[in-house]
């Protein structure tokens, strides 16, 4: 097992695959059944945001090889049954939503944060599936300490993190990444009722003061009074 060339590769794919749909979303557009706001996109929007996307993904991918470079030792070949993988995976997601919560809910209540840092993820108010990572830099540092506390965590209980652990969670959590980007309309939200689905990010981005704070799980929305869906006054 690489860990370090697997990680890349895995991550790498994933990327492309946003980048990949996001092209068809711009050159085919989405048929209006599926569409949430039903808004076209133009290439030219894409192009001009690609350097701070690409700058971005540079510079995570070192990060996290870099890291695993350092500290691969913590982690072991050993396959996790899925009972166990699932527990692991749940304690990861359970962490990094609610520090995704805090600090996404911080950036848009401190006007200095949003105004210098987040606005310009809401540049996009009807995402592509790629603008999941059109960010400032310091967002997404700040927010990459949720899955590392989940995964310190994991290493804490179980003594070493499975590989399988952390690659199944980098792909589960960035393909969401990607789906609540992307502007169509997901049965998901509908059979998991905890589950923050397309529709939920997307009414954020489209009304960044009304809430929905969440990114995989709306409970913190609903727990924490910022769960929001327009009415006829809205």
């Amino acid at each position: 097992m690489d860990l370090v060339s697997n990680t890349m590769l895995l991550y790498l794919g994933i990327n492309v695959l946003g980048l990949a749909w996001t092209a068809a979303t711009i050159q085919f557009g989405l048929p209006s059944r599926l569409s949430i706001q039903g808004k076209s996109h133009r290439w030219s929007t894409l192009i001009e945001r690609l350097p701070l996307i690409v700058f971005n993904q540079v510079v995570l991918m070192t990060v996290v090889y870099v890291a695993l470079s350092q500290f691969g030792h913590l982690f072991t070949e050993q396959t996790p049954g899925l009972l166990l993988l699932a527990a692991q995976i749940a304690i990861i997601v359970v962490i990094d939503d609610l520090w995704f919560y805090a600090w996404h809910r911080f950036m848009h209540e401190h006007k200095g944060l949003y105004n210098k840092v987040h606005r310009i993820h809401h540049k996009a108010y009807a995402p592509l599936p790629i603008e999941y990572i059109y960010v400032h830099p310091l967002e997404w540092i700040v927010g990459g300490f949720g899955p590392f506390l989940g995964l310190v965590l994991v290493g804490q209980f179980w003594g070493a993190i499975p590989a399988w652990t952390l690659w199944t969670y980098l792909l589960i959590r960035n393909l969401h990444e990607l789906d609540v980007h992307s502007g169509i309309k997901s049965p998901l939200g509908k059979l998991l009722p905890i589950y923050a689905a397309a529709e939920h990010h997307d009414l954020h981005h489209a009304k960044p003061t009304k809430g929905n704070y969440s990114a995989t799980l709306e409970i913190w929305d609903h727990l924490l009074g910022t769960y929001w869906r327009p009415t006829g006054q809205d």
